[in-house]
This record gives structure tokens, C-alpha cells and sequence, in this order.
């Protein structure tokens, strides 16, 4: 198994791994008795469970369900993820251990197994095993529960599966007399709490050096000889996207005429440096590689779904084909002779140039996250093509949007993608100061694609909109009383963040506090409904 299938490894998350293992380590001692006081919670009920020593499978599969999760996280390619799962196993681990040591309680349930046969066998061993201490609250459970979580988390295909599996495995220590019913309910909750303290460390968590960022520290010279050699995994390609990237952006008309003449000779031939770097951006796009199996196997096929091996194959022709400049030797140094001139260049300016530079470089990964997406992505086009949002477009189709951007080989934020813009011309483009919502990826796409000449932030927009909306019925001798002003304001700025208001929506904040539907319906009257479907046609 080659080094790059563990990419999603980084060194942070190896040192959670070694981490999570020390506490399950720490699981066998803790199991022992720590004091001669132990906390009673047995209860009536637990004598009525029987035993029965066919749940052995399901305990034990537990470990299968936890490798499970590591490869399926793996085979997504998701560095993020994977971190969120292992400090969440670390922090649920550590819980249990703590409840496990300072919390004592004694197994009372345990029968004595005189029956012969594999399973009481197994039994048996599994008492010897594990001492009947210190089960509050159930490991099994909550490991279990938490893999469960980040299998929905990561949305799998299968979960009906996964949620049979995963109840079963959650009463095995009942069923095994491993452990009391307390020990299973308090153990429940536990992995959510887990999860969530986890997702908020992995957004604020300084970031470490990954793999990916081992690559970047080579020398360019270095990155070109392992194309060469046949070194093509997506962290080696990303990194050349990004040198070639910053060489593209600083060429000279010369350099531009040299590259297209030896790229004449290169079979295919290519144009320029765009291209080749349109071409490596598009090898290492998900899609595309799906697209070229399809092309290679399925003749087409819309509903044809490639297996692994052939989705790798088509993998390989794609980054193959997209490094065959890499090959001749004559481009390779012509290359680095622009490298080096560019490098000289680069030095003797501000690092508001740099800065300059690292922006036009956000902004050239997100149009072409636009080019290679707006096809696939039904919302993406809704916002390309300007229709009405009213009738389109969701909350939930600009959180899709995003998620995707942040995934490689793009790792955008709209933020970054803002700021980027602004740099690069802050005549153009207003500060986005507080206004920070996902609503505003529908002005960057915009402007991306010359919709609009002015990037304001959303929210500004639907402002504009509201006060256009108030003339107009102003004009037709419409007017709003102050009461009705305000919460026709909290209305628009719902349609800011949201993109469309209802009746549900007055069971959220702001509407809730202050009355909700029904305070609603008193102040606008049969009006209300009317005033909903203007504002979502007028304002998105």
C-alpha cells in the first residue's frame, strides 16, 4: 500500500491516533477495582434481561464498525473529517476513562457459565478478560453511537444498515450482562457532546503541518522530477498547480511565445500554460475522473456507476495525460528558466504584490470552480443564470455550494474568496466588514461571471431591493405603520441570511421572541401572505 493512500493522515492526525490508542490502552487498568466503594445502579429491570451469548458477534464487531469508518473516511479524501473523528475519540475516550475511574461500579449480573459449546466458551474468556468493574458508562455504546454520528456526519449511502448494526451492537453488553442498563443509557449522550466539542476544536485548532504541505516545501526542481518519474498522487499534482499557478500569473509576452512554441511540439499539443494547468486542475477533479470512467467503460452511460479499479484507471489516464509536458525535458527547463526569472521578479517587489499574487491565484481556483461545476450543480447554474431565487434556489443549495468549494482541490472559503477580490480591486468591491454570509457566494459568482460590475455584500442588495419594494408601494398609497416597519425589517434581513421567508419561519428568531405567526397575522392581516411571496419575488 503505497504513502499516499494515508494523505487524509496528516501529521495532527497521526499524533489523535496515537492518542485515542493510549486511552483505550488505559481501558484494561481502569477496569480493575480503584477503591473498595462502588456506586449501585443496578436496577429491577436489569434481572429480567437473559443472557445470550449470539451478541458476542455484534460486541465484537465493534472494532470492524471503527476500521470501517477510517476507510470509508479515507477513500473520501477528507483531511477534516478524519480530524474531527479522531478528536472526538479522543475526548469520548478520555470521558469514559474519568467516569471509569472516578465513578466505581461493580458487575453484579455476571453468571457463572457452566455450559460447553464456542459461545460459552467465548464467554467465558470474555469474563476472564474484562473484570467486572468500572462499566460506567458503557464504552461499547458510546463508540458505537459516536461512529453512527459520523457516518450520518459524512452522509454514507447504507445508513439503514449502519443504524441495525450500530443498536446492536449498543445492546450486546446487556444482553452479555457486561454492563447495566445506566451504564448503556448514560453512555448514549456522550459521543454527541464529543462530536460537537470536536467539530468546534477543528475549526479553531492552529494548523499543523500536513502532508500535502511536506510536498509544498520541495523545491520546484524536486516536483518536476517526480512527475517525471511517475510520482502522481493528488497532493503532488495540487502542489504543482499551486507553483505553476503563481508562474502562470507573472509570464511575459516572450515567455508566453517561447511555451506556446515548445508546446507545438509536445503530443497533445498544448497552447499555453493555462491550459496544461486547467488540464492538471480537471485530473484531479472527482467529477471528471467519474466522467472519464463512465466515457471508458460505460459507454456513456449516465446511470453506469464505475467500480474502484476502474474509476482508478480512469484516474491515472486523466493525470497521465494531463503530465505528458512533464515528460520532455526541453519543457521541464524551460519551465524552471521562467521559474528563476520570475523568482528575481518577485523578490524586488512589496508584499502587497505577494499578496496581490495569492489573490489572483483564490481567484483564478474559484472561477474555475465555477467553469467545472455549474453543470453539476443545479444551484451553482440558478445563480450563473440569474433566475429568480423565489422560485429556485434554497439556503441549503448555497450550503452545498460551499461545502464543495472547501473541498480539494479548491479549499475555498467565500470569505477568502471576497477578500481576495477586494485586494485585487477595492474600487470595485465593498469591505465585507461583519456582513459574513453564506448568502454572499451569490454576489461573488455574479461578479465572477461580469452578472454584476459592483461586488456588494447580499445582504445590501436585498437592502436596496427592500427600499425600492417600500417606493413602489409607497406610490400606490401603501404606507406601514412603525410597528409594521419593524417587522417588516426583520423580515427582509431573514430573506438576507435565508433567502426566503413562510409561516414556519416565524417559529425562529427574531419572529419567536416577540409573538411569531400568530403576532404576525394581527399586524398585516390578510395582507401578510401577500406581502411574503412580494418580498421573496423582489428582494432575491
Amino acid at each position: 500500500m503505497t504513502f499516499s493512500k494515508f494523505r487524509e493522515m496528516n501529521l495532527f492526525n497521526l499524533v489523535l491516533l496515537i492518542i485515542a490508542l493510549i486511552q483505550y490502552y488505559l481501558l484494561t487498568p481502569l477496569s480493575s477495582p480503584l477503591s473498595d466503594k462502588f456506586i449501585s445502579i443496578v436496577l429491577d429491570f436489569d434481572y429480567t434481561i437473559k443472557l445470550i451469548p449470539g451478541f458476542l458477534i455484534p460486541y465484537f464487531s465493534l472494532y470492524i464498525l471503527i476500521f470501517f469508518i477510517l476507510f470509508s473516511i479515507s477513500r473520501k479524501k477528507q483531511s477534516g473529517e478524519m480530524t474531527v473523528f479522531l478528536i472526538s475519540v479522543v475526548l469520548l475516550w478520555s470521558i469514559v476513562n474519568f467516569a471509569h475511574g472516578f465513578f466505581p461500579v461493580t458487575n453484579i449480573l455476571r453468571p457463572e457459565i457452566k455450559d460447553e459449546g464456542f459461545f460459552f466458551n467465548a464467554m467465558k474468556f470474555l469474563y476472564e478478560a474484562v473484570k467486572p468493574y468500572n462499566s460506567l458508562p458503557s464504552w461499547h455504546v458510546a463508540t458505537a453511537v459516536l461512529c453512527a454520528i459520523v457516518f450520518f456526519k459524512m452522509k454514507f449511502k447504507r445508513r439503514p444498515y449502519i443504524i441495525a448494526w450500530v443498536i446492536l451492537i449498543c445492546l450486546s453488553p446487556l444482553f452479555l450482562k457486561m454492563a447495566y442498563i445506566v451504564d448503556v443509557l448514560v453512555a448514549i449522550p456522550l459521543p454527541f457532546l464529543s462530536y460537537a466539542l470536536a467539530e468546534k476544536i477543528s475549526t479553531t485548532r492552529v494548523k499543523t503541518e500536513t502532508v500535502k504541505e511536506i510536498v509544498n516545501s520541495f523545491t520546484i526542481e524536486s516536483l518536476f522530477q517526480s512527475v517525471a518519474i511517475g510520482i502522481r498522487d493528488q497532493s503532488t499534482i495540487s502542489s504543482l498547480i499551486d507553483y505553476l499557478t503563481r508562474i502562470e500569473k507573472n509570464l511575459m509576452e516572450k515567455d508566453k511565445e517561447d511555451i506556446k512554441k515548445l508546446g507545438s511540439e509536445l503530443h497533445p499539443p498544448v497552447e499555453s500554460l493555462k491550459e496544461i494547468l486547467n488540464n492538471l486542475i480537471m485530473s484531479i477533479d472527482g467529477e471528471k475522473q467519474i466522467e472519464k470512467a463512465k466515457e471508458m467503460f460505460g459507454n456513456n452511460d449516465r446511470s453506469y456507476t464505475p467500480s474502484e479499479r476502474e474509476l482508478k484507471q480512469a484516474t491515472d489516464e486523466l493525470i497521465n495525460k494531463a503530465c505528458r509536458p512533464f515528460d520532455n525535458t526541453k519543457f521541464r527547463s524551460k519551465i524552471l528558466e521562467i521559474k528563476k526569472h520570475n523568482t528575481e521578479l518577485i523578490n524586488t517587489s512589496s508584499i502587497e504584490e505577494a499578496a496581490k499574487e495569492k489573490s489572483q491565484h483564490v481567484i483564478y481556483k474559484f472561477t474555475g470552480f465555477i467553469d467545472s461545476h455549474k453543470k453539476n450543480l443545479p444551484a451553482l447554474k440558478i445563480i450563473c443564470n440569474g433566475t429568480n431565487g423565489h422560485h429556485h434556489l434554497s439556503f441549503n443549495d448555497i450550503k452545498s455550494i460551499t461545502r464543495e468549494l472547501r473541498k480539494p482541490p479548491y479549499e475555498l472559503s467565500t470569505n477568502e474568496i471576497w477578500n481576495a477580490y477586494y485586494r485585487i480591486d477595492s474600487t470595485k468591491v465593498k469591505p465585507l466588514g461583519n456582513q459574513k454570509n453564506p448568502t454572499n457566494l451569490i454576489s461573488l459568482t455574479q461578479f465572477a461571471i461580469g452578472k454584476i460590475d459592483i461586488l456588494i455584500p447580499y445582504s445590501d442588495k436585498v437592502d436596496i431591493n427592500f427600499n425600492e419594494w417600500l417606493e413602489v408601494n409607497n406610490k400606490n398609497g401603501k404606507t406601514f405603520m412603525e410597528e409594521e416597519m419593524e417587522w417588516l425589517k426583520m423580515m427582509k434581513n431573514f430573506i438576507a441570511s435565508y433567502l426566503e421567508i413562510n409561516m414556519n419561519s416565524f417559529n425562529q428568531p427574531p419572529f419567536i421572541s416577540k409573538g411569531g405567526a400568530a403576532k404576525a397575522y394581527s399586524i398585516f392581516g390578510l395582507d401578510l401572505n401577500r406581502i411574503m411571496f412580494e418580498l421573496n419575488e423582489k428582494l432575491v
